[in-house]
């Protein structure tokens, strides 16, 4: 740590003879070590600042400087839960950066944006060890490609967020000044339109995981597709269809497929989705139309985690439409090697989904766990309203557990 200090002689000097004091020290009431987990617990679990460490004594402001992990939270708004940024954020982001090195840094100034300025961003770009521990970052606006410039070892995630058409269109014309070819960037995220030739061969060859959001012209879904395409090392992707329906979803080597569905009039979107070595697929809907829509073909499933939230006036728990049963149990007749399924649904569909299990015993035959989560997306409700959820949702995992032991029995039987 003491080599990576970015300071004047005299402060490295001092911070060294400080190590060296509390080293022979033996009235600790605890180890460095222990110290140093609980401060972890202190910041991460507890969110708290770790610069009221440093007000405590002089041996906690030493053993807080010296955990650089404590420090890597570089977004004043979501620290303090400002509204505006006061004055003193740049001194916040600097002694942070400092602070940190040189443990890994994930950068999304998205919430700052109207407070990073041109200026602002290239006095953060300039400060000492900063870009080259960048190991997550998110570019919402042109002034942001700062970030990205010249050698970045460390950095494994990229995002592309936002509508600036100009950061694509730098992206293109400076390839040399931000290195793209050479970073070892494994994640990439789109939530903006791409284009030709933007991200070289050797980049995309390397990706491990892929999160896009479809947009509603089909000429970028097309652009998104040939980004997939030649993706030839994809294990993830994530898709965010639009209400458009889109081509065929097709490649040999993605194993986990999340799909997501947040919005109203989705009724189109996804349809048909051939992923020889698939193993594990999550869907996200409000609406039961993508389910019956979605076609797996030569896509064996093992896994499938499943999240209905239906848009019913933000009720605790919605009784859904028959519909919704029949569009889930339509999937499932398609994951013929399914074996572990997660579902987080209103309780009258995770019922009719279970009635559908006790009446087909084909239906997804290979099938081991059957797990019910609590449904996500439901309102606050009043507390009598929550216990009886809870009731019911109890109820649902005693009645598969014993619909699973059952088959189970009935499967070793045979």
């Amino acid at each position: 740590m003491i080599e990576q200090l970015h300071g004047t002689r005299t402060a490295i000097c001092r911070m060294k003879a400080e190590f060296e004091e509390l080293g022979k020290r033996s009235n600790l009431p605890l180890p460095p070590e222990l110290i140093g987990m609980i401060f972890d617990f202190y910041v991460y679990l507890y969110r708290q600042l770790p610069e009221k460490l440093l007000l405590v004594c002089r041996t906690w402001h030493v053993l807080a400087l010296s955990q650089p992990t404590l420090w890597t939270n570089i977004d004043p708004q979501c620290q303090f839960k400002l509204h505006i940024i006061q004055p003193w954020a740049g001194t916040f982001l600097q002694s942070r950066i400092a602070r940190s090195n040189p443990v890994p840094l994930k950068v999304d100034f998205r919430s700052l944006w109207f407070d990073m300025t041109p200026k602002v961003v290239a006095k953060v770009a300039a400060i000492p060890t900063f870009r080259a521990r960048i190991q997550e970052l998110v570019i919402s606006h042109v002034e942001e490609l700062n970030y990205l410039v010249g050698h970045q070892p460390l950095l494994r995630s990229l995002t592309v967020s936002g509508n600036d058409p100009l950061v694509l269109e730098r992206l293109a014309a400076s390839p040399r000044r931000f290195k793209l070819a050479e970073k070892n960037i494994t994640t990439l995220c789109l939530d903006s339109v791409p284009r030709q030739q933007i991200f070289p061969d050797s980049l995309l060859q390397r990706l491990k995981t892929i999160k896009i959001s479809l947009n509603y012209d089909p000429r970028v879904t097309h652009e998104h597709w040939n980004i997939i395409k030649k993706s030839t090392s994809l294990h993830t992707l994530h898709i965010f269809p639009s209400w458009r329906t889109a081509p065929t979803l097709s490649h040999p080597s993605v194993q986990c497929l999340s799909i997501g569905y947040f919005y109203a009039n989705e009724s189109r979107g996804l349809e048909e989705v051939r992923l020889p070595r698939l193993q594990d697929l999550i869907i996200t809907t409000s609406l039961p139309e993508p389910l019956i829509k979605l076609k797996l073909v030569q896509t064996p499933v093992l896994t499938l985690r499943l999240i209905c939230r239906p848009w019913f006036n933000g009720k605790i728990d919605p009784v859904v439409d028959i519909s919704w049963v029949d569009n889930v149990v339509c999937l499932l007749r398609s994951t013929t090697s399914l074996k572990r399924m997660e579902v987080s649904a209103p309780s009258s569909l995770v019922s009719g989904v279970l009635e559908a299990f006790e009446k087909d015993r084909n239906l997804c035959s290979e099938l081991s766990a059957f797990i019910v989560d609590w449904p996500t997306g439901i309102g606050a409700g009043r507390e009598d309203e929550r216990r009886n959820l809870e009731a019911k949702i109890d109820e649902l995992r005693g009645k598969v557990a014993t619909f699973m032991d059952k088959r189970q029995s009935s499967l070793s039987a045979c």
